[in-house]
């Protein structure tokens, strides 16, 4: 029995109890399959061409999906997408996909009209530019020393296989080191990269630090980014906030403040002794009289 699919307007004759249609590649050239991957290609394999679109974009959507999971993601939804009949799709998903993997080639056990449709995407596709990567990401503002610095970008229409890079380095050093922005869970364009706390240390005196943004492709081509090597972008870090010395309590108490000295002066009143009590300090606040007068009884 023989299913007819018709693909850009070429009619395919797909055995219903052929071998499937895609083999499944080795572990070691996608890595750890996921679920979505096992299940679009026991769809395709069924002729559930629909579901198996739906299933390719839920993996797509996924967290956390490594860059050789999506290029087999890509590689499906193109296949899918020229099943149905869907050529704007499969060019945008094989575009991704060929950004990051220029060589590659579908499965000789694809059928010849589809690796014919493909060489002519590939082809059209490596005339053309890149697609423009946007990166939007706001200075660093100077930090507070000996704490971690997060920050944040959106990056848009990020090929496959680019990395996105903070380089920072201390003024006169001579590399710069650098941190990958890693892509926020359900959220495919938002980025979070962070400059560990032990890179900024608390020192006695202020310091700066050069940094830049660049998103490269697999070629380490730049795409997009925010200042360069030659011309970085600078922030501060403070010194460490030196406390004020602690002053030692004087317990030697002002001669006035002496509780002896006001239980003296009660003796005096209650003894009912009429006269002039003059006090006087010898020390070095120099001398200040104090009087106090009793009525006599």
């Amino acid at each position: 029995m023989r299913v007819g699919v018709c693909i850009l307007g070429v009619a395919l004759a797909v055995p219903s109890s052929a071998r499937p249609l895609f083999p499944p590649p080795h572990f070691s050239q996608i890595g750890l399959a996921s679920p979505e991957i096992a299940q679009a290609r026991a769809q395709l394999d069924a002729g559930e061409f629909e579901a198996a679109l739906k299933t390719v974009q839920a993996g797509l959507d996924a967290p956390d999906v490594t860059d050789d999971q999506l290029v087999e993601l890509y590689r499906l939804q193109g296949l899918t997408a020229l099943y149905l009949g869907d050529e704007t799709l499969a060019r945008a998903a094989y575009e991704k996909l060929l950004q990051a993997r220029p060589d590659f080639e579908l499965a000789r056990s694809a059928p010849p009209k589809i690796r014919a449709l493909f060489a002519k995407l590939k082809e059209d596709i490596k005339s053309r530019r890149l697609r423009p990567v946007t990166l939007e990401v706001d200075p660093i503002p100077d930090p507070t020393p000996g704490e971690p610095v997060v920050v944040t970008a959106t990056i848009q229409d990020m090929a496959l296989g680019a990395r996105a890079r903070l380089f920072y380095r201390r003024v006169g050093a001579q590399g710069f080191n650098s941190v990958d922005f890693s892509r926020e869970r359900g959220a495919p364009e938002h980025y979070r990269a962070t400059v560990p706390a032990y890179e900024l240390p608390a020192e006695p005196t202020s310091y700066e630090v050069e940094y830049y943004f660049e998103v490269a492709d697999a070629a380490q081509r730049r795409l997009a980014g925010r200042g360069d090597s030659y011309q970085p972008l600078v922030f501060q870090v403070m010194p460490r906030a030196v406390a004020a010395p602690a002053v030692a309590e004087d317990t030697s108490r002002p001669w006035y403040k002496s509780p002896w000295l006001w239980v003296a002066v009660g003796a005096v009143a209650i003894g009912g002794t009429a006269g002039v009590v003059a006090l006087s300090s010898s020390g070095e606040r120099g001398r200040v009289p104090i009087t106090v007068r009793v009525d006599p009884q």
